[in-house]
């Protein structure tokens, strides 16, 4: 999430706060089974707000449109935001936590 934060700086409010929900409301890379009207409800701003945040999202790489119901299209997060993520697996893979043993345990 922090390095998410950083490359997205430059970003409005409203953009952050709408690849929020995205990048939270489903293991990435999954289809996100939420309509933009629940996306803004949640996030607190408006239709409107949420609809163009949503387009400039998509525009740069952050959303990806993966199918149509009808007329209510449905989202996943971005290349962008898979990529960042997969720097942070090879990140995590390079050093790794190793737990130490603790003395004076007694197993019963």
């Amino acid at each position: 999430m922090r390095k998410l934060l950083v490359q997205t700086a430059d970003l409005p409010g409203a953009d952050f706060r709408v690849l929020t929900f995205y990048v939270t409301a489903a293991p990435l890379g999954e289809t996100v089974r939420e309509t933009a009207k629940t996306v803004a409800e949640t996030v607190k701003i408006s239709r409107g707000s949420t609809s163009k945040s949503i387009s400039r999202l998509l525009a740069e790489g952050w959303l990806s449109r993966v199918f149509r119901v009808g007329t209510v299209p449905f989202y996943r997060v971005g290349d962008k935001v898979l990529e960042l993520a997969a720097e942070e697996a090879d990140v995590e893979q390079l050093a790794p936590v190793r737990h130490l043993p603790v003395r004076g345990f007694v197993d019963e």
